[in-house]
């Protein structure tokens, strides 16, 4: 029989005639027909700029410190020897690219607008390698919905993980993978099948050179999808095993048991590991994975007809389901961000903005916060008069995990720089750069440390650095006319306090056992000094938190003598009054302590807590019932600010 042409225009016979329909109305038909059409072509790029708002939001408006002090712990310098030395284990190109992009994190927004473009290209890739039809086109949200989280929910893994520029290293990895992919997809469809294998085996050597265990995650999909399944498993179970094995006996740094995962972020302290910051790269695995073995499964099968419906539905509880995770895993402690943003206050000696933060802080204090207050105060002079008027009463820092938060990791190289303590600030950002890596925070700490010991040389070796990175090269030739004159140290003024410390006490490196508190706690209690009253001052501060009398009674009267003519600061005179009053064994009574501040308040303190504790409450319900009114002197920490927590 004849072939009939025209069989598309040919009805069954049992087939009903179709009824006559009245004529669409000329105008409203074709208007809704676009106005549909519109909308699925639409709706993928609809949902990803509303993704990209919600990043912007959660990186730059919640974010904004956090992604400072990524920048200021990632180096990124611009010589040959920094590209060589990324590069000696594989994953190293995208281990230089992220620690440069992770640079532009100084300015938040700035580095923020280059990770999301980074996510678009992965958005758009992702739809093209696993060739989404539109209503599965909000699939490809999810794996950039996770690189979201990934970036904010580390906390205090910040100091401690051991990848640089991890904050971008992850995206790009991502990237040439869906990359690698697309290509492979576009191959098995326009060229001939050998081809895609040819690919395969290509990028299972030159892709894990440039991305590490991304590039093995990426062979493993194309090898599901590809149409010459037998032979494409083949290639890939390959060159997953040989690869790895051969780039061992080339890669000296690079452990055997490392091979299969080298560039997988991992939040690993001694044999602890801490799965929860890990729990997203591990579901783009296994999302990338079912989404090829989905892909390869539905190849020849019309699923689902409704478009719109699908499409619509999915974008919507995908972007509510983004917006819950991200809130959910984003590492929003109060302390944790205040803490970065008294910390770099300090480093730039912005000290009102640091006691602008502390008092901003609304819930009790981790003793990083306690301590770098305490230094603004000094170096402003008035921690004398102010230093309880700040909450002294701390928690530790809060931990998701296990993760032991130690503060020599993480502020104390500054502290220590501030007390002039110069051997242990650099021996804390020594330990800190061999442990996770040097980055530009230790080397600007090491730089000072030097000049204040007048070692030049070592001080132009650091700056010889800084000058080399994007950001920190305006803060090297700051300081690069001190290394030929030496004379410009004393004259900026910048280096006074810690000069004068430095000059009147011992700069021995005994031990801190790795508690900078405790430490500068027993160092300056146990000093004396009359010939400089900064380190006289401090001394006696240091008593004061030592609550202990008998080292309170000689500096303080030293300090008498050192400012003679001068207002004795409130807190000295309270806790004089107090001690005066406890023991007896100072006569007090011809001292010219203040008739209201003193006499008339620590009378009515006193009477208040008898009551209370008369009326049987705790000492610690005693304290919380005072603090408001009483919470700002010496006589309330002296009796209720109990176990600092010190790290």
């Amino acid at each position: 029989m004849a072939k009939n042409k025209y069989r598309h225009n040919t009805k069954p016979a049992h087939e009903a005639p179709a009824k006559p329909q009245a004529a669409p109305h000329p105008a409203s038909a074709p208007s809704t027909h676009n106005h549909g059409r519109w909308i699925d072509a639409s709706l993928p790029t609809l949902s990803f700029i509303l993704f990209a708002l919600w990043a912007a939001y959660m990186l730059i408006a919640r974010n904004s410190d956090y992604l400072y002090t990524a920048s200021e712990h990632t180096l990124w310098i611009a010589d040959r020897s920094f590209f060589d030395m990324t590069m000696v284990k594989p994953g190293g190109l995208i281990t230089w690219l992220g620690c440069l992009l992770t640079q532009f994190f100084h300015h938040p927004a700035l580095g923020s607008s280059m990770l999301i473009a980074i996510w678009a290209a992965t958005y758009v890739l992702t739809i093209r390698a696993f060739r989404l039809s539109r209503q599965w086109m909000w699939l490809a949200l999810l794996p950039v919905a996770l690189m979201l989280c990934s970036e904010t929910c580390i906390g205090y893994w910040l100091y401690y993980i051991k990848m640089p520029g991890y904050w971008f290293v992850s995206s790009l990895g991502l990237l040439f993978s869906v990359a690698a992919i697309a290509i492979h997809t576009r191959l098995s469809l326009a060229a001939p099948r050998w081809v895609g294998i040819v690919w395969l085996l290509l990028w299972s050597a030159v892709g894990y050179i440039a991305t590490g265990w991304w590039a093995l995650l990426a062979v493993t999909i194309m090898a599901i999808m590809a149409h010459t399944r037998g032979a494409s498993l083949i290639a890939a179970a390959a060159g997953i095993a040989a690869v790895p094995i051969l780039s061992y006996q080339y890669y000296t740094q690079m452990r055997i048991e490392d091979a299969w995962r080298v560039g997988f972020p991992m939040f690993q302290i001694d044999k602890y590991i801490s799965w929860k910051p890990m729990l997203p790269f591990i579901i783009i695995l296994c999302l990338l994975v079912i989404m090829a073995i989905a892909k390869r499964l539905s190849e020849h099968k019309q699923l689902i007809t409704k478009t719109r419906l699908v499409a619509s539905i999915g974008s919507t509880v995908t972007l509510a389901a983004i917006i819950s995770a991200t809130l959910w895993t984003d590492f929003d402690n109060t302390n944790f961000h205040t803490e970065m943003r008294m910390y770099r206050a300090a480093d730039e000696g912005r000290w009102a903005d640091v006691l602008q933060e502390a008092h901003n802080n609304p819930t009790a204090p981790t003793r990083e916060i306690v301590m770098l207050k305490n230094v603004a105060l000094t170096y402003q002079g008035n921690i004398g008069n102010y230093m309880f008027k700040y909450d002294n009463k701390s928690i530790p820092p809060y931990t998701y995990d296990s993760l032991a938060v130690r503060m020599v990791q993480t502020n104390a190289p500054l502290i220590y720089y501030y007390y002039a303590r110069l051997n242990f600030a650099t021996r804390w950002c020594i330990e800190n750069g061999v442990e996770t890596g040097f980055t530009p925070d230790i080397y600007k700490v090491l730089t000072r440390c030097a000049l204040v010991a007048g070692e030049t040389d070592l001080a132009s070796k650091y700056v010889n650095i800084l000058k080399k990175t994007i950001y920190h090269h305006t803060w090297a030739s700051h300081y690069e006319p001190m290394l030929a004159d030496t004379a410009l140290i004393a004259q900026s003024g910048e280096f006074d306090n810690q000069r004068e410390y430095y000059a009147h006490f011992r700069s021995m490196l005994d031990g801190d056992e790795g508690l900078v508190e405790m430490y500068l706690l027993q160092y300056f209690s146990q000093t004396m000094n009359k010939d400089s009253r900064l380190l006289q001052e401090t001394t006696l501060i240091y008593a004061l938190q030592s609550k202990d009398i008998s080292l309170f009674w000689p500096r303080f009267f030293l300090y008498a003598h050192l400012h003679p003519n001068e207002p004795m600061p409130i807190h000295y005179q309270e806790a004089a009054y107090l001690y005066g009053n406890l023991e007896h064994e100072v006569d007090i009574s011809g001292m010219p302590f203040d008739d209201v501040k003193i006499r008339q308040r620590y009378a009515s303190f006193n009477q208040i807590s008898q009551t209370l504790i008369g009326q049987g409450k705790s000492v610690e319900e005693v304290g919380q019932i005072m603090k408001p009114s009483y919470g700002d002197t010496f006589w309330w920490f002296y009796f209720f600010c109990r176990g600092i927590n010190s790290y």
